[in-house]
């Protein structure tokens, strides 16, 4: 039997820059259902344990404008999303990552 000398610690891909880290490096980010017709929205994730297919971001403005610029949520997210108001959300739950970057 072998011996591991280091613990495993799960990673994922950010959709904004596309480089792997560690999960607990990066902000998850899921999708909220909407009405027939209308774009589901995207939200944080500040407990990494919501419901559904999550996305992962590292807290950072520059990874956040490579996402919006490259289509990285409606990739993750597999069709059209609405990150309107995700930008003022990640603001407001990691303020010191996020706000005055952008």
């Amino acid at each position: 039997m072998e011996n591991r000398s280091t613990s495993h610690r799960p990673e994922r891909t950010c959709v904004g820059c596309r480089t792997v880290a560690p999960r607990d490096q990066l902000v998850r980010l899921v999708m909220e259902q909407a009405p027939e017709g209308v774009a589901p929205r995207v939200r944080a994730d500040p407990s990494g344990s919501a419901p559904g297919r999550g996305a992962w971001l590292h807290a950072d403005a520059s990874c956040l404008d490579l996402a919006l610029k490259r289509g990285g949520f409606a990739r993750s997210f597999r069709g059209a999303v609405d990150t309107g108001l995700l930008a003022r959300d990640l603001e407001a739950s990691y303020p010191l990552a996020f706000q005055g970057n952008r």
